[in-house]
């Protein structure tokens, strides 16, 4: 020891304070990113889950039309042929002339509230 002088206490086994903050803030950053990809990917598969409801329920509703030569108007009427409904979604059956039809699929936390499928085109908007 020296004269006057405290002993001194080694301090390379631990953390600083100011290692710690940087080691905080890092893992914070990548929690942030982690949970904004994670909401990303939710959104996906709601939108996934409606599209494959609308490519369903339009195979479901040509296949009540080759079996009653008219296209039907109710939910009810296309789950006779088959169709399951995923759970959570909504489903709306429009027929605007003997010829043509229209649905729309919604669910709520989609990238977008609804899409829709027309049978003049075959598309999904």
């Amino acid at each position: 020891m020296r004269n006057g002088s405290s002993p001194r206490i080694s301090t390379g086994a631990g953390l600083t304070l100011l290692e710690l903050l940087v080691v905080v803030a890092v893992l914070g950053i990548l929690a942030a990113v982690a949970f904004q990809q994670f909401s990303l990917y939710r959104s996906r598969v709601v939108d996934t889950a409606m599209r494959s409801d609308l490519k369903n329920a339009a195979l479901a509703m040509e296949s009540y039309y080759a079996e009653f030569l008219q296209y039907p108007t109710s939910l009810n009427a296309i789950q006779l042929v088959g169709f399951r409904k995923t759970s959570g979604v909504t489903l709306a059956i429009t027929v605007p002339s003997p010829a043509t039809f229209t649905l729309t699929a919604s669910m709520p936390n989609g990238t977008k509230p609804s899409f829709t499928f027309d049978s003049t085109t075959g598309l999904i908007n």
